[in-house]
């Protein structure tokens, strides 16, 4: 598959571009600047720009069998998922796989007290954040696009444990590593069955 990966050179993303390749897959990863990822393979190509420019995220998903989204919210754009999701909208992807967080609430959530009052905790610590990833979802929501949203807890920087849970009802732990959290994105791009769906994944 050819797949376009948004927040490429992040601490997740860098990780899902690693696997994407491992696997085979031809990959475009979006970056502000080479020097971020510095990483070199035949099937990877780069695109330079910004998420928040849509010419960037057309250029990036022109011709792409899906796009994945490791992008999270920065100080200088706290809007910027719900942004990218506008543009990838726009740009006629087809599939698309975005980490969220576990704080965010999704239609048939069936959390339990303590998921309740880590929505409560994110929404509350994080503001503008959290806004901007509920209303990512809320325009994947109203979309036609084929997409997914992962839910994880609080990301681990450690070696993936392949241990992986999850759920469409509630949140199964407290914490995931990155390097777990690159591989279940990775794995939901070809699985049909959480199609419009927002899995909860723990470690």
């Amino acid at each position: 598959m050819k797949l376009a990966v948004l927040g490429a050179s992040g601490r997740t993303g860098r990780q899902i571009v690693e696997l994407a390749l491992e696997a085979g897959h031809h990959v475009r990863a979006l970056v502000r600047s080479r020097g971020k990822l510095q990483l070199t393979h035949e099937r990877l190509e780069y695109v330079m720009g910004d998420a928040t420019d849509a010419a960037a995220v057309q250029r990036a998903v022109e011709g792409c069998d899906a796009v994945i989204s490791a992008l999270g919210p920065t100080p200088e754009r706290a809007d910027i998922c719900s942004t990218a999701t506008r543009h990838v909208i726009a740009a006629g992807a087809r599939r698309y796989v975005a980490v969220s967080g576990a704080g965010i609430d999704v239609k048939g959530d069936q959390k339990d007290f303590v998921g309740k009052v880590m929505s409560f905790l994110v929404k509350t610590i994080t503001g503008a954040y959290f806004r901007d990833k509920v209303l990512e979802y809320q325009l994947l929501e109203q979309s036609p696009l084929a997409w997914t949203l992962v839910r994880p807890p609080g990301l681990v920087d450690k070696p993936a444990r392949g241990n992986v849970r999850s759920s469409l009802a509630r949140s199964l732990g407290a914490s995931i590593t990155r390097a777990d959290l690159a591989a279940y994105t990775l794995a939901c791009v070809t699985n049909d069955e959480l199609i419009r769906k927002a899995p909860f994944v723990a470690g």
